[in-house]
Order: structure tokens, then sequence, then C-alpha cells
């Protein structure tokens, strides 16, 4: 009875396994950065509490937001219409999952979003899959749509 068992979830030793070209990419995507973890970490804690905006943003979430749309500061009005999905944890705050980027740190994140040089709507589904900040979709197709290696593709 075991035999059966074993030989029916045998495969074939011959059959050659090759790996996925966007798989690798991201793989070396990762990997490449990952010694940098702890000490990004610690950088967007610092600039999340540096931020002008999110500063605004924490005081609100941990104070609790204004009433009335007009009365919410007019350089954080875009966060209000996510405010019930917001939180702060371990120094960084959140929409949902997806950790706010600092003003400060989203060209680096821009830059590393489009390392591997996908497209547009690549580029965005991988952003938006980890990270949010307001307008972010419109910076990651200037930066796509300005890249000189992407024009020759």
């Amino acid at each position: 009875m075991f035999l059966a068992d074993t030989l029916s979830r045998a495969f074939p030793v011959n059959e050659t396994v090759r790996d996925d070209p966007e798989m690798l990419n991201i793989v070396h995507t990762v990997s490449k950065h990952l010694p940098m973890i702890e000490r990004r970490l610690a950088q967007f804690k610092k600039e999340t509490e540096l931020d002008p905006e999110l500063k605004i943003v924490v005081k609100y979430i941990k104070e609790g937001w204004p009433k009335s749309y007009k009365s919410v500061d007019n350089s954080v009005k875009t966060y209000y219409k996510i405010k019930n999905n917001l939180y702060i944890q371990e120094r960084l705050l959140f929409s949902n999952e997806k950790l706010i980027v600092p003003y400060s740190l989203r060209k680096y994140m821009l830059k590393l979003i489009h390392e591997a040089h996908f497209g547009i709507e690549k580029c965005e589904k991988r952003a938006r899959e980890i990270m949010y900040w307001p307008g972010m979709n419109s910076d990651i197709e200037t930066v796509v749509s300005e890249c000189v290696i992407c024009e020759k593709f």
C-alpha cells in the first residue's frame, strides 16, 4: 500500500525545470536590498516622524480627526478620505496594510519600484501591494514615461 502511494507521487527525474525570468528578477531585487532592511526600517520611522504632513496625520489618528472636512489641515485633506484605514504600528504609518511612504523617501521608492524597468501597469501593481502615498500612481507614470531605457523598448 505504501509503495503504491510513493510511486503515484513520483515525478520524472529527467524533466528540466526552468526558472521564471520575472520571478528571478523579483528575487534578485529582494535579496539585493535584504541586508539594508533594519537600517531602512529605522530610516522610515525617522522620516515618518519628521515629515510635516505625516506628523499631522499621526496627530489626527491619536487625537481624533476633525468632524468636518473643512476643518482638516489643507496639507492632509487627501488622507481624510482614507482616515478609517489609517493606523500607526511601531512608529510607522499604514493605510490598510500598506506602508505610507514619507515624502523624503518617495524618490528612493520610485527608483526601487522601477528598477526592473517594468511598464507603468506592473510598477503600479507592485507598488500598490505594499505602499501608499497620495499621487503615487501619477508619480510612477512620470518616472516610467521619462525613463530613457524604457523608451528604447
